[in-house]
């Protein structure tokens, strides 16, 4: 798998010291903590308002015709 790089900046040093300890006692390293929060977050979230918009899109599509 290819791979990218991000950087994450001015984050609250309580959020990170917070993060690195949820992420320890689930067993995981902070990368994989997020990479699992952020998949989680798009599943939940993103993907119905994704739908929701291509819905949308759908049905102007069908209104001008």
């Amino acid at each position: 798998m290819e791979t990218k790089t991000v950087n994450l900046r001015d984050l609250p040093e309580d959020f990170v010291r917070q993060a690195k300890a949820y992420a320890a006692l689930s067993g995981l390293s902070l990368k994989d903590f997020v990479i699992q929060s952020v998949q989680a977050a798009m599943q939940n979230d993103i993907q119905p308002k994704l739908a929701g918009a291509m819905f949308a899109k759908e049905a102007k599509k069908r209104s001008k015709k």
